[in-house]
C-alpha cells in the first residue's frame, strides 16, 4: 500500500494547485477542503499517512486544532506535519510558538509560496 500525503486547505484554488502539482511529481495526495472530513479520513487510514500539510486558518476547525487531533492519534509523532499560512511571520509564530513546538510541527511555510518551496519542504521531511 502506497503512503499518502494528506493535504487540507479550505481555499479551493490552493488545494487544486498543490494537489495537481504534487501528483504530477509522483506523490499520492488525498485532498480535503474540509478539515473535519480530512481528520475522519486520517483516522481511518492512519497507517498509510506519511505527511500532513494543513492550512492554518479554516472554518469549522483551525489547522492547529486539526494538528492537535492528529497528535492525539499519533502519540509517537511518526507523521510529519507542514503548517501553511498567510500569517506565519506575524501572530502565528508569536501567539502559537510553544503550542506548535509541543505539537512537533516539522515545518511552517508562508503563503503564497512557490511550488518549489513546497516540494523542497516535502523532500526534506519524507525522502
Amino acid at each position: 500500500n502506497t503512503s499518502y500525503i494528506l493535504l487540507v486547505d479550505d481555499d479551493k484554488d490552493t488545494l487544486f494547485t498543490f494537489d495537481l502539482y504534487l501528483k504530477s511529481i509522483g506523490y499520492t495526495i488525498i485532498s480535503f477542503a474540509n478539515p473535519v472530513e480530512a481528520l475522519d479520513y486520517f483516522n481511518k487510514n492512519f497507517a498509510d499517512c506519511s505527511l500532513v500539510i494543513t492550512d492554518f486558518g479554516m472554518p469549522k476547525m483551525s489547522g492547529i486544532d486539526l494538528i492537535k487531533k492528529i497528535r492525539e492519534k499519533d502519540q509517537n509523532y511518526t507523521k510529519k506535519i507542514i503548517l501553511i499560512s498567510a500569517t506565519i511571520k506575524g501572530n502565528i509564530l508569536t501567539d502559537y510558538y510553544d503550542e506548535l513546538s509541543n505539537l512537533k510541527v516539522n515545518k511552517m511555510l508562508e503563503k503564497p509560496m512557490s511550488l518549489e518551496i513546497l516540494r523542497n519542504a516535502i523532500r526534506t521531511l519524507i525522502e
